[in-house]
């Protein structure tokens, strides 16, 4: 096999691993109330602190901190 046969061979396996299509009797598990962010009070305050660390910023939300990282 050819290196540009190889390549795009690698190239179109990359781009069809990412797609996928859930079906009808999977959207169910998917779509339960535990699956939700902030459906358990107590977890919230962890999603909130790695929402904030993904999103590079902290503030608009509950919590009073500087974006600098001195709390």
């Amino acid at each position: 096999m050819t290196p540009r046969r190889l390549l795009l061979a690698l190239v179109l396996l990359n781009l069809s691993a990412g797609c996928v299509r859930v079906h009808a009797h999977e959207r169910g598990t998917l779509a339960r109330p535990d699956m939700e962010l902030g459906a358990v009070p107590e977890l919230s305050s962890g999603e909130d602190h790695a929402r904030a660390y993904r999103e590079g910023a902290t503030g608009g939300g509950t919590g009073k901190a500087g974006g600098c990282g001195c709390n």
